[in-house]
C-alpha cells in the first residue's frame, strides 16, 4: 500500500517548511524526516490544544488520549468508558461516527476484524484535530 505523508512546519518567523514522503513510508522513515528538520533547526514542537471538555468531541478525544493511548479498542470499549467516566448514556452509532471521522483524519487507525472495526491510536499526532 502506497502511503503519503506531508509535514508542514512554520518557524514563527514567516518561513514555512514542507516535507513530503510518498511510497513505503514507515515509522523509521518518518522519524528520520523529523530528525532532519531538527538538524536544520526547524522548531517542530507546536502547542497541542487540549480537547474542550464541554463538547462531546472533547470528551471522546480525552478518552482516546488517556484510556486508549496504547493497544487496540472497539467502539463498544469507548462507549462503555464514556458512560463510566461521564455518567451519561451514549449511542453506539454516535461513538462509531466520531471514531470514523477521526480515522478519516488519520488520528486513529481503523481495521476490519470480522464483522466489526478495531481501532488503534496513531502516535504521530496532528498539530491540531479540528472539530467539524
Amino acid at each position: 500500500m502506497r502511503k503519503r505523508v506531508k509535514i508542514e512546519v512554520d518557524d514563527g518567523e514567516g518561513t514555512k517548511y514542507t516535507l513530503a514522503l510518498e511510497g513505503k513510508v514507515s515509522r523509521d522513515k518518518l522519524m528520520k524526516a523529523v530528525d532532519m528538520l531538527e538538524v536544520m533547526d526547524v522548531p517542530i514542537d507546536h502547542p497541542h490544544r487540549a480537547p474542550d471538555q464541554g463538547t462531546f468531541f472533547g470528551k471522546v478525544m480525552t478518552l482516546l488520549e488517556t484510556e486508549f493511548a496504547a493497544g487496540d479498542f472497539s467502539s463498544s470499549d469507548v462507549a462503555r468508558s464514556f458512560e463510566e467516566r461521564y455518567d451519561q448514556p451514549v449511542k453506539m452509532s454516535t461513538i462509531s461516527t466520531y471514531l470514523t471521522r477521526l480515522a478519516d483524519r488519520e488520528y486513529i487507525k481503523r481495521e476490519r476484524f470480522g464483522n466489526s472495526w478495531v481501532y488503534r491510536r496513531v502516535y504521530l499526532k496532528p498539530t491540531q484535530v479540528a472539530e467539524r
